[in-house]
């Protein structure tokens, strides 16, 4: 099967005169999606754009296909008026997020909401894992997955080369790194493929969650604590800040905080995930007890009994973690700082500690625990992905 041919990133394209109408669609569409069931009037009221403009892209979008237009129900006197949705099944696409232990496939719509989701063990060779997701995309499809599946985007928990779609290092899956994962997938699946990281596409879930009730927000920093490690995406301007040549960025877990501290697993040391990972956290609790699926529930368990090692361990990592997001925030100015992880569980308790320690004079930092468990956000990520050529703006330049 041959791979699907991808649109030149040479060119140089203009503005036409179509270009507004383009634009105006996207946000229309994006709007739709965020505060579904919506009214006409209502996308006029929220974009600026004429009432006769809105009725003619909405008539538009109805004629394609992806909206759809119903009455109200009833509330009282006056007219009901008529409220826009997307129809979530004018659109098909994949998603698989691979972890180190389990990978999940899952079918959406329009709205990226989970349709079914097949699991199976990782593999620890990435050929096989690409036969495994081509296997559960052709089972999705057969059970009623209509219309075809259109593009599939994969969720990594590890460095990316986000243009060509090639692994450059798990620690927790060595034979990946180096893999065109990408390439791979789009022989295996006739698809077009893209590949990124776990934590940026889990800081684009969650803003697109926060725009129903947050719609003016495009900037942010994602940051998840999980046992080993520190992950996290930035988010400027609403799309994805990947650096200068598309690779990385936002590896705040490898920020040193600490000269000459513990070792970490990327051969430095100091690195910040050293003292807020789960197992720094549960360490400081249980010195020599390795870390168990259950050890945060157990150690946030104790602390709210008023245990006072478990309390000391998450003032501590609180102090870290504080000491982080302010040098975060000092430097991106974002207006939101999510964070992720079992350990938000106790959130009550860290957010105590940390408003004490190392917030700048007259500067709010405003952190919020993330919308969704960390998983199921890679795997809405990676939908919102895969969604991208329906919702994107027109690309200008080169």
């Amino acid at each position: 099967m041959s791979s699907p041919k991808r649109k030149s990133s040479n060119s140089v394209r203009t503005a036409r005169p179509s270009t507004v109408r383009d634009v105006n669609r996207a946000i229309v569409l994006s709007l739709i999606r965020a505060h579904q069931p919506i009214s006409r009037a209502d996308l006029s009221k929220r974009t600026g754009i004429f009432r006769s403009n809105i009725s003619c892209i909405v008539d538009a979008l109805i004629a394609d296909g992806v909206a759809r237009e119903q009455r109200a129900t009833p509330n009282g006197r006056g007219r009901v008026p008529l409220m826009l949705s997307l129809r979530d099944d004018s659109y098909r696409v994949a998603a698989a997020s691979i972890r180190e232990n389990m990978t999940s496939v899952a079918s959406a719509g329009l709205t990226a909401t989970p349709l079914k989701v097949v699991q199976f063990r990782t593999p620890a060779n990435p050929a096989k894992a690409v036969e495994e997701i081509a296997s559960a995309i052709r089972y999705l499809q057969s059970e009623g997955a209509r219309p075809e599946v259109g593009n599939l985007a994969v969720s990594i928990p590890g460095l990316v080369d986000a243009g060509t779609g090639e692994v450059l290092w798990i620690s927790a899956l060595p034979q990946y790194s180096g893999y065109r994962l990408r390439a791979e997938l789009e022989k295996a699946t006739g698809l077009q493929v893209d590949v990124e990281n776990d934590c940026n596409l889990a800081a684009l879930a969650d803003l697109q969650l926060r725009q129903a009730e947050m719609a003016s927000l495009r900037n942010s920093v994602f940051l998840e604590i999980g046992d080993v490690g520190v992950g996290g995406g930035i988010v400027v301007n609403g799309e994805l800040y990947r650096g200068h040549d598309a690779r990385f960025a936002g590896e705040f877990g490898h920020v040193i905080v600490e000269i000459g501290g513990a070792q970490c697993r990327c051969g430095r040391r100091g690195c910040w995930e050293q003292y807020i990972s789960d197992t720094a956290t549960w360490r400081r609790y249980r010195p020599g007890v390795g870390l168990r699926e259950d050890s945060i529930e157990q150690l946030l368990g104790a602390a709210r009994h008023g245990d006072a090692n478990a309390l000391n361990a998450l003032q501590e990592t609180a102090r870290y973690l504080s000491a982080g997001i302010s040098n975060i925030m000092l430097a991106f100015n974002p207006e939101l700082i999510v964070l992720a992880g079992r350990i938000m569980e106790g959130w009550a308790l860290l957010r105590k500690y940390m408003e004490i320690d190392f917030a700048p004079a007259r500067v709010d930092i405003p952190v919020r625990p993330a919308r969704l468990a960390p998983e199921p956000l890679f795997l809405r990520g990676a939908l919102l992905l895969a969604l991208k050529d329906v919702f994107a703006m027109p690309a200008l330049g080169a």
